[in-house]
Order: structure tokens, then C-alpha cells, then sequence
């Protein structure tokens, strides 16, 4: 009677966790792969993500340069250039896309897959690569990154500029706003996937302003 109330309370008979260790072990083990798997394929996913982005870029550009190529070169219609916010439109918001998927997938990896290793690991230190590249950017890398964002609307821009004298025709001018709706929905895109840091510069910018404008009143009364 003591035995079985011992078993009971327990759960366990002596021997089971001779039998039930290898069983936690293939556990974890078997977890451990799938976590391991699945970080792999997020960053597979995120790699190509990448490369179509940058292949989407030289793509837009090439196009761009033949179009004007045509325009300049071989004198054709100057109004040609109304297809290029248009396209500039749909290449920047795939970008954006893009980017803001590279973003979910680094978030999910940072709160989902990364509390899962390190409790099965019992390492703090595992998958944190993606916040140690953050901190390790520099500005050219954001220069860039913003560069890269900017080339879409500023291209799209100047060819709605250039083209607007040489409209007439109803229909040229439905081609032309049609290409500026384009724009606006891009540039509205651009400044809410990125409301964050451009809210962030806008403060930065202002304290400079307030600081310069406190130093320079000193100044004058200094000379």
C-alpha cells in the first residue's frame, strides 16, 4: 500500500526515468532541428527578398535609361517620360513590401524564434545577428538605404516636371495625373513605413535649429 501511494504521488515508478531521459533527449533534439530549420528558411526567404529588391532596382534604371535614351538620342516623343512614374510607383512599393516583410521576419525571429533557442540552448547569445548588424550600421549604410528609397519618387518627379509644358490633348493629361496619383501613393507609402525614423530626424533637426538659434543672438552680442 505504501509502494502504490508512492507511485502515485509521483507519477514515476523507479526505472521510468531510465526510460523517459532518451525520450526528452530525441525531444529535444528533434525540437532543437526544427527551430534551426525554420531560422534557415526565414533566412533563405529574406536573402532572396533581398536580391529581387536590388534586381528590381537595376531593372527600373535600366528601363529609365532607355527611355530616355530614346527621348534624348533618337528624338522621340518627350512625352514618352509619363510612363516612368508609373513604373516608378510600382517599383518602389514592392521595395517598400519587401522591406517591411525583412522586417516582420527579423521581428519574429527576435521574439519568437529566439526566446525558443535560448531556452533550449540555456545560451542568451543565440540568433542575434540581425540586432547586432543594427547596431553596427553606420551612416553611409543609411545614406544609402535612403538613397536607394529616394530614387523611385525624385525620378518620377522630374519626369512629371519635364513633361507638364508639353501637354495638350485631354488624354496626355489623364496619362499625366494618372503618374502623379502614382506618386502620391508612393511617397504616402514611403512616409508611413518610415514615419518612425523620419519622425526621429524631424526631432533631431529641430533641436539642432533651437540650439543654433540660441548660440548665434550670443554671438552677435560677443562681437
Amino acid at each position: 500500500m505504501v509502494w502504490d501511494d508512492l507511485v502515485r504521488q509521483s507519477g514515476t515508478a523507479p526505472g521510468d526515468e531510465a526510460v523517459h531521459a532518451p525520450l526528452a533527449a530525441a525531444r529535444a533534439d528533434s525540437r532543437t532541428n526544427l527551430l534551426v530549420a525554420e531560422y534557415n528558411a526565414i533566412r533563405a526567404v529574406m536573402a532572396q527578398k533581398s536580391a529581387a529588391s536590388h534586381t528590381l532596382v537595376g531593372a527600373y534604371l535600366t528601363v529609365v535609361a532607355v527611355i530616355l535614351g530614346f527621348v534624348v538620342a533618337n528624338r522621340a516623343d518627350p512625352r514618352l517620360l509619363l510612363a516612368v512614374p508609373v513604373l516608378a510607383a510600382i517599383s518602389g512599393i514592392t521595395i517598400l513590401r519587401r522591406r517591411r516583410d525583412r522586417e516582420a521576419a527579423n521581428t519574429y525571429i527576435r521574439d519568437v524564434l529566439r526566446p525558443v533557442a535560448v531556452e533550449c540552448s540555456g545560451d542568451d547569445r543565440v540568433f542575434q545577428w540581425d540586432d547586432f548588424y543594427a547596431r553596427q550600421k553606420d551612416s553611409r549604410s543609411l545614406l544609402y538605404e535612403f538613397g536607394l528609397q529616394l530614387v523611385f519618387p525624385l525620378s518620377g518627379a522630374v519626369c512629371l516636371f519635364v513633361t507638364l509644358p508639353l501637354l495638350g490633348s485631354v488624354g496626355e493629361w489623364l496619362a499625366w495625373l494618372t503618374g502623379l496619383s502614382f506618386l502620391v501613393a508612393l511617397v504616402a507609402a514611403y512616409v508611413h513605413q518610415n514615419r518612425t525614423h523620419l519622425a526621429r530626424t524631424v526631432t533631431g533637426v529641430h533641436a539642432v535649429a533651437l540650439s543654433l538659434a540660441r548660440k548665434l543672438p550670443g554671438r552677435g552680442r560677443d562681437s
